[in-house]
Protein backbone atom coordinates (compact mmCIF):
# COMPACT_ATOMS: atom_id res chain seq x y z
CA UNK A 1 0.00 0.00 0.00
CA UNK A 2 1.48 3.49 -1.27
CA UNK A 3 0.56 6.20 0.92
CA UNK A 4 1.49 10.08 0.35
CA UNK A 5 2.53 12.27 3.36
CA UNK A 6 2.14 15.83 2.80
CA UNK A 7 2.73 18.88 5.56
CA UNK A 8 5.91 17.54 7.06
CA UNK A 9 8.31 20.58 7.53
CA UNK A 10 11.89 21.22 7.54
CA UNK A 11 12.46 21.30 11.45
CA UNK A 12 11.20 17.78 13.87
CA UNK A 13 8.26 19.10 15.71
CA UNK A 14 5.16 17.10 16.32
CA UNK A 15 3.57 16.70 13.19
CA UNK A 16 6.45 15.05 11.67
CA UNK A 17 7.30 13.59 14.72
CA UNK A 18 3.76 11.29 14.07
CA UNK A 19 4.38 10.67 11.02
CA UNK A 20 7.64 9.14 11.42
CA UNK A 21 6.48 7.51 14.04
CA UNK A 22 3.64 5.37 12.74
CA UNK A 23 6.00 5.23 9.61
CA UNK A 24 8.63 2.67 11.36
CA UNK A 25 6.24 0.45 12.46
CA UNK A 26 4.13 0.24 8.95
CA UNK A 27 6.71 0.21 6.66
CA UNK A 28 6.99 -3.28 8.50
CA UNK A 29 3.63 -4.18 7.33
CA UNK A 30 3.56 -3.85 3.93
CA UNK A 31 2.58 0.11 3.77
CA UNK A 32 5.46 2.41 2.40
CA UNK A 33 5.23 6.55 3.19
CA UNK A 34 6.74 8.69 0.34
CA UNK A 35 7.02 12.66 0.74
CA UNK A 36 6.09 16.03 -0.44
CA UNK A 37 7.88 18.55 1.12
CA UNK A 38 7.72 22.32 -0.27
CA UNK A 39 11.39 23.29 1.84
CA UNK A 40 15.04 23.14 0.98
CA UNK A 41 15.11 19.89 3.05
CA UNK A 42 12.66 17.79 5.12
CA UNK A 43 13.12 16.82 8.79
CA UNK A 44 14.34 13.37 8.94
CA UNK A 45 15.25 13.02 5.44
CA UNK A 46 18.29 10.38 5.94
CA UNK A 47 15.75 8.31 7.93
CA UNK A 48 13.06 8.18 5.63
CA UNK A 49 15.79 7.32 2.66
CA UNK A 50 16.98 4.40 4.90
CA UNK A 51 13.20 3.51 4.89
CA UNK A 52 12.92 3.63 1.28
CA UNK A 53 10.70 6.72 1.48
CA UNK A 54 10.95 8.90 -1.54
CA UNK A 55 11.07 12.39 -1.39
CA UNK A 56 9.37 14.93 -3.89
CA UNK A 57 10.94 18.49 -3.34
CA UNK A 58 8.59 20.99 -4.94
CA UNK A 59 7.99 24.41 -4.57
CA UNK A 60 6.82 26.44 -2.15
CA UNK A 61 2.96 27.36 -2.23
CA UNK A 62 3.19 30.60 -0.98
CA UNK A 63 6.09 31.48 -3.75
CA UNK A 64 4.95 29.89 -6.35
CA UNK A 65 1.43 28.30 -6.46
CA UNK A 66 1.55 27.55 -10.08
CA UNK A 67 4.61 25.67 -9.64
CA UNK A 68 3.39 23.99 -6.66
CA UNK A 69 -0.07 22.95 -8.39
CA UNK A 70 1.94 21.61 -11.07
CA UNK A 71 3.97 19.30 -9.91
CA UNK A 72 1.67 17.98 -6.96
CA UNK A 73 -0.57 17.03 -9.96
CA UNK A 74 2.70 15.57 -11.63
CA UNK A 75 3.74 13.04 -9.10
CA UNK A 76 -0.05 11.62 -8.87
CA UNK A 77 -0.08 11.07 -12.14
CA UNK A 78 2.91 9.07 -12.13
CA UNK A 79 2.45 7.27 -9.49
CA UNK A 80 -1.26 5.70 -7.96
CA UNK A 81 -1.45 6.48 -4.35
CA UNK A 82 -3.78 4.50 -2.60
CA UNK A 83 -4.18 7.23 -0.02
CA UNK A 84 -2.52 10.80 0.69
CA UNK A 85 -2.66 12.05 4.00
CA UNK A 86 -2.31 15.83 4.27
CA UNK A 87 -1.48 17.07 7.82
CA UNK A 88 -2.59 19.87 9.10
CA UNK A 89 -1.84 23.19 11.15
CA UNK A 90 -4.78 24.77 9.91
CA UNK A 91 -7.04 25.01 6.73
CA UNK A 92 -4.64 27.91 5.32
CA UNK A 93 -3.58 25.80 2.86
CA UNK A 94 -5.76 23.04 1.41
CA UNK A 95 -4.73 23.02 -2.05
CA UNK A 96 -3.08 19.52 -2.05
CA UNK A 97 -6.62 18.59 -0.92
CA UNK A 98 -8.65 19.59 -3.90
CA UNK A 99 -5.38 18.39 -5.94
CA UNK A 100 -5.80 14.94 -5.17
CA UNK A 101 -9.47 14.98 -4.98
CA UNK A 102 -9.29 15.92 -8.72
CA UNK A 103 -6.71 13.52 -9.57
CA UNK A 104 -8.96 10.96 -8.58
CA UNK A 105 -7.34 9.53 -5.43
CA UNK A 106 -9.19 6.66 -3.68
CA UNK A 107 -8.68 8.25 -0.28
CA UNK A 108 -7.37 11.62 0.82
CA UNK A 109 -7.21 12.28 4.23
CA UNK A 110 -7.07 16.00 6.05
CA UNK A 111 -5.32 15.72 9.63
CA UNK A 112 -5.49 18.12 12.47
CA UNK A 113 -2.94 18.35 14.57
CA UNK A 114 -3.35 21.48 16.24
CA UNK A 115 -6.05 23.94 17.75
CA UNK A 116 -5.44 27.04 16.98
CA UNK A 117 -3.38 29.04 14.33
CA UNK A 118 -0.98 32.14 14.63
CA UNK A 119 -1.25 35.30 12.13
CA UNK A 120 -4.23 37.56 10.71
CA UNK A 121 -3.69 36.15 6.98
CA UNK A 122 -3.71 32.66 8.08
CA UNK A 123 -5.91 33.04 10.09
CA UNK A 124 -8.39 34.49 7.46
CA UNK A 125 -7.38 32.00 5.12
CA UNK A 126 -8.13 29.03 7.60
CA UNK A 127 -11.66 30.36 7.91
CA UNK A 128 -12.25 30.78 4.27
CA UNK A 129 -10.80 27.49 3.80
CA UNK A 130 -12.45 25.44 6.38
CA UNK A 131 -16.25 24.94 5.23
CA UNK A 132 -14.30 23.03 1.83
CA UNK A 133 -12.90 20.65 3.30
CA UNK A 134 -15.82 18.31 3.18
CA UNK A 135 -15.79 18.40 -0.33
CA UNK A 136 -12.25 17.27 -0.87
CA UNK A 137 -11.78 14.71 1.90
CA UNK A 138 -12.70 11.23 2.07
CA UNK A 139 -12.20 10.83 5.49
CA UNK A 140 -11.05 13.71 8.38
CA UNK A 141 -8.55 13.47 11.03
CA UNK A 142 -7.53 14.37 14.81
CA UNK A 143 -5.11 13.78 17.37
CA UNK A 144 -7.70 14.28 19.81
CA UNK A 145 -11.23 15.71 20.30
CA UNK A 146 -9.75 19.31 20.51
CA UNK A 147 -8.34 19.55 17.56
CA UNK A 148 -10.90 17.78 15.54
CA UNK A 149 -13.48 20.31 16.57
CA UNK A 150 -11.21 22.98 16.28
CA UNK A 151 -10.34 22.43 12.50
CA UNK A 152 -13.72 20.49 11.39
CA UNK A 153 -16.47 21.73 13.59
CA UNK A 154 -18.61 20.76 16.57
CA UNK A 155 -21.09 19.39 14.75
CA UNK A 156 -18.74 16.98 12.09
CA UNK A 157 -17.14 15.45 15.37
CA UNK A 158 -21.02 15.14 17.53
CA UNK A 159 -21.82 12.99 14.27
CA UNK A 160 -18.84 10.79 14.40
CA UNK A 161 -17.13 12.09 10.86
CA UNK A 162 -13.96 12.61 12.78
CA UNK A 163 -11.54 9.63 13.35
CA UNK A 164 -9.21 10.10 16.06
CA UNK A 165 -5.51 9.28 15.71
CA UNK A 166 -3.48 9.20 19.04
CA UNK A 167 -0.27 10.96 19.07
CA UNK A 168 1.28 7.35 19.91
CA UNK A 169 5.06 6.78 20.88
CA UNK A 170 7.66 3.96 21.57
CA UNK A 171 6.66 3.79 25.33
CA UNK A 172 10.00 1.81 26.16
CA UNK A 173 12.41 4.34 24.53
CA UNK A 174 11.38 7.08 27.24
CA UNK A 175 11.42 4.94 30.04
CA UNK A 176 13.35 6.37 32.98
CA UNK A 177 17.17 5.50 33.50
CA UNK A 178 18.71 6.45 37.26
CA UNK A 179 22.29 5.65 35.59
CA UNK A 180 21.39 8.16 32.77
CA UNK A 181 19.68 10.37 35.05
CA UNK A 182 23.07 9.80 37.76
CA UNK A 183 25.10 10.98 34.32
CA UNK A 184 23.91 13.38 32.62
CA UNK A 185 23.10 15.53 36.01
CA UNK A 186 26.79 15.15 37.06
CA UNK A 187 28.29 16.24 33.87
CA UNK A 188 25.92 19.55 33.79
CA UNK A 189 26.49 19.94 37.62
CA UNK A 190 22.83 19.48 38.05
CA UNK A 191 23.30 17.09 41.59
CA UNK A 192 21.48 18.91 44.30
CA UNK A 193 19.45 20.95 42.19
CA UNK A 194 15.98 20.84 41.21
CA UNK A 195 15.39 20.89 37.24
CA UNK A 196 12.99 21.58 35.64
CA UNK A 197 12.41 20.52 31.91
CA UNK A 198 10.88 21.65 28.93
CA UNK A 199 11.05 20.19 24.79
CA UNK A 200 9.57 22.52 22.22
CA UNK A 201 10.46 24.49 19.05
CA UNK A 202 11.33 28.23 19.87
CA UNK A 203 8.01 29.04 18.53
CA UNK A 204 4.81 31.61 20.14
CA UNK A 205 2.28 29.20 20.79
CA UNK A 206 5.20 27.09 23.50
CA UNK A 207 5.53 30.49 25.46
CA UNK A 208 9.02 30.34 26.41
CA UNK A 209 8.31 33.71 27.58
CA UNK A 210 6.43 32.96 30.21
CA UNK A 211 8.60 29.98 31.22
CA UNK A 212 11.83 32.49 32.10
CA UNK A 213 8.80 34.83 34.11
CA UNK A 214 8.20 31.73 35.94
CA UNK A 215 12.12 30.95 37.06
CA UNK A 216 12.33 34.77 37.76
CA UNK A 217 10.18 33.90 40.42
CA UNK A 218 11.84 30.82 41.41
CA UNK A 219 15.59 32.50 41.45
CA UNK A 220 14.35 34.61 43.70
CA UNK A 221 13.38 32.20 46.12
CA UNK A 222 16.06 29.48 45.13
CA UNK A 223 19.22 29.28 43.56
CA UNK A 224 19.37 25.55 43.22
CA UNK A 225 16.62 25.41 40.61
CA UNK A 226 17.28 25.40 37.29
CA UNK A 227 15.33 25.13 33.73
CA UNK A 228 16.55 23.34 31.13
CA UNK A 229 14.94 23.89 27.52
CA UNK A 230 15.41 21.47 24.76
CA UNK A 231 14.86 22.43 20.82
CA UNK A 232 16.53 23.36 17.87
CA UNK A 233 18.05 27.26 18.23
CA UNK A 234 15.99 28.33 15.37
CA UNK A 235 12.95 30.48 15.44
CA UNK A 236 12.13 32.68 18.83
CA UNK A 237 15.95 31.32 20.45
CA UNK A 238 17.83 34.56 19.95
CA UNK A 239 14.57 37.01 21.71
CA UNK A 240 14.30 33.97 24.64
CA UNK A 241 18.29 34.04 25.26
CA UNK A 242 18.12 37.95 25.24
CA UNK A 243 15.23 37.84 28.11
CA UNK A 244 17.60 35.31 29.81
CA UNK A 245 20.32 37.17 30.14
CA UNK A 246 18.60 41.16 30.80
CA UNK A 247 17.01 38.98 33.85
CA UNK A 248 20.24 37.68 34.80
CA UNK A 249 19.85 34.08 35.02
CA UNK A 250 22.26 32.93 32.45
CA UNK A 251 23.42 30.58 35.58
CA UNK A 252 20.04 28.59 35.90
CA UNK A 253 18.38 28.97 32.28
CA UNK A 254 20.09 25.93 30.13
CA UNK A 255 19.72 25.70 26.57
CA UNK A 256 20.41 22.25 25.28
CA UNK A 257 19.86 22.73 21.56
CA UNK A 258 18.05 19.75 19.70
CA UNK A 259 19.04 16.80 21.23
CA UNK A 260 18.96 13.05 19.90
CA UNK A 261 18.76 11.34 23.08
CA UNK A 262 16.00 13.35 24.53
CA UNK A 263 15.22 10.62 27.28
CA UNK A 264 18.26 11.04 28.82
CA UNK A 265 17.50 14.54 29.30
CA UNK A 266 13.64 13.52 30.76
CA UNK A 267 15.25 11.08 33.32
CA UNK A 268 17.61 13.75 34.59
CA UNK A 269 14.67 16.41 35.21
CA UNK A 270 12.53 16.14 38.51
CA UNK A 271 9.43 18.49 37.00
CA UNK A 272 7.87 19.05 33.59
CA UNK A 273 7.06 22.42 32.63
CA UNK A 274 4.76 23.21 29.32
CA UNK A 275 2.68 26.42 29.58
CA UNK A 276 1.45 26.75 26.34
CA UNK A 277 -0.72 29.22 24.51
CA UNK A 278 -2.46 26.53 22.39
CA UNK A 279 -2.04 22.99 22.07
CA UNK A 280 -3.63 19.49 20.07
CA UNK A 281 -2.15 16.61 21.91
CA UNK A 282 1.20 17.40 22.28
CA UNK A 283 4.07 14.55 21.56
CA UNK A 284 6.51 16.14 24.65
CA UNK A 285 3.67 15.75 27.22
CA UNK A 286 3.40 12.13 26.45
CA UNK A 287 7.03 11.13 26.62
CA UNK A 288 7.63 13.27 29.74
CA UNK A 289 4.66 11.10 31.33
CA UNK A 290 6.13 8.02 29.81
CA UNK A 291 9.41 8.88 31.90
CA UNK A 292 7.30 9.02 34.72
CA UNK A 293 7.67 12.82 34.99
CA UNK A 294 5.03 15.41 37.59
CA UNK A 295 4.03 17.42 34.56
CA UNK A 296 2.85 21.18 34.90
CA UNK A 297 1.36 22.37 31.87
CA UNK A 298 -1.47 25.51 30.95
CA UNK A 299 -5.43 24.77 30.13
CA UNK A 300 -5.09 25.27 26.73
CA UNK A 301 -3.44 22.24 26.16
CA UNK A 302 -6.03 19.42 25.73
CA UNK A 303 -7.01 17.61 28.77
CA UNK A 304 -6.34 14.34 26.21
CA UNK A 305 -2.51 14.63 26.63
CA UNK A 306 -3.14 13.80 30.30
CA UNK A 307 -2.62 9.84 31.08
CA UNK A 308 -1.93 9.96 34.90
CA UNK A 309 -4.23 12.67 35.97
CA UNK A 310 -2.35 12.48 39.71
CA UNK A 311 0.80 13.52 38.50
CA UNK A 312 -0.39 16.74 36.17
CA UNK A 313 -1.35 19.84 36.97
CA UNK A 314 -3.35 22.47 34.40
CA UNK A 315 -3.30 25.78 35.23
CA UNK A 316 -4.04 29.08 34.05
CA UNK A 317 -2.19 30.99 31.90
CA UNK A 318 -4.75 33.83 33.72
CA UNK A 319 -2.38 32.89 37.24
CA UNK A 320 0.76 34.69 38.44
CA UNK A 321 4.22 33.69 38.03
CA UNK A 322 4.19 32.58 42.32
CA UNK A 323 1.82 30.17 41.82
CA UNK A 324 3.27 28.33 38.57
CA UNK A 325 6.47 28.65 40.87
CA UNK A 326 5.05 27.11 43.61
CA UNK A 327 3.33 24.49 41.49
CA UNK A 328 6.44 23.24 40.39
CA UNK A 329 8.09 23.20 42.96
CA UNK A 330 5.49 20.79 44.95
CA UNK A 331 5.27 18.39 41.50
CA UNK A 332 8.97 17.95 41.61
CA UNK A 333 8.67 16.46 44.88
CA UNK A 334 6.51 13.26 43.54
CA UNK A 335 8.17 9.79 42.72
CA UNK A 336 7.83 8.61 39.63
CA UNK A 337 5.73 5.33 38.72
CA UNK A 338 6.98 1.86 37.88
CA UNK A 339 7.19 1.14 34.41
CA UNK A 340 5.35 -1.44 34.29
CA UNK A 341 2.61 0.76 35.48
CA UNK A 342 3.32 3.65 33.27
CA UNK A 343 3.25 1.01 30.15
CA UNK A 344 -0.16 -0.32 30.83
CA UNK A 345 -1.45 2.67 31.31
CA UNK A 346 -0.20 3.97 27.98
CA UNK A 347 -1.52 1.30 26.19
CA UNK A 348 -5.16 1.77 28.11
CA UNK A 349 -4.71 5.44 26.61
CA UNK A 350 -3.93 4.70 23.37
CA UNK A 351 -0.66 6.25 23.49
CA UNK A 352 1.64 2.92 22.77
CA UNK A 353 2.85 2.91 19.16
CA UNK A 354 2.99 -0.87 18.94
CA UNK A 355 -0.89 -1.36 19.45
CA UNK A 356 -2.07 2.41 17.24
CA UNK A 357 -0.19 1.99 14.52
CA UNK A 358 -2.47 -0.81 13.41
CA UNK A 359 -5.25 1.14 13.41
CA UNK A 360 -4.12 3.72 11.53
CA UNK A 361 -3.35 0.97 8.57
CA UNK A 362 -7.04 -0.16 8.99
CA UNK A 363 -7.91 3.69 8.23
CA UNK A 364 -6.01 3.52 4.92
CA UNK A 365 -7.26 0.19 4.21
CA UNK A 366 -10.56 1.50 4.62
CA UNK A 367 -11.92 0.15 7.96
CA UNK A 368 -12.68 1.62 11.02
Amino acid sequence: MKILQIGMGNVAGGLEAFVMNYYRVLVHKDVQFDFVCMYDKIAYEEEIRRLGGRIYYIPNVKKNYRGYVRELKRILKETKYDVVHVNMLSAANIVPLRIAHKMGVPKVIAHSHSSSCPGFIRKTMDQWNRPKIARYATDRVACGEMAGRWLFGDKAYQNGEVVLINNAIYTERFSFSSEKRTELRKEMSWEGKTVIGHVGRFDIPKNHDRMVDIMNCLSAKDKNVVLCLIGPKEGLYGQIREKVQKAGLEDQIFFAGKQENVPKYLSAMDVFLFPSLFEGVPFALIEAQANGLPCVMSDAVSEEAVVFSENVRRLSLQIEDKIWADTLMEMSRLERKSQNVIHDRMQEAHFDITTEAERLRKLYLGNR
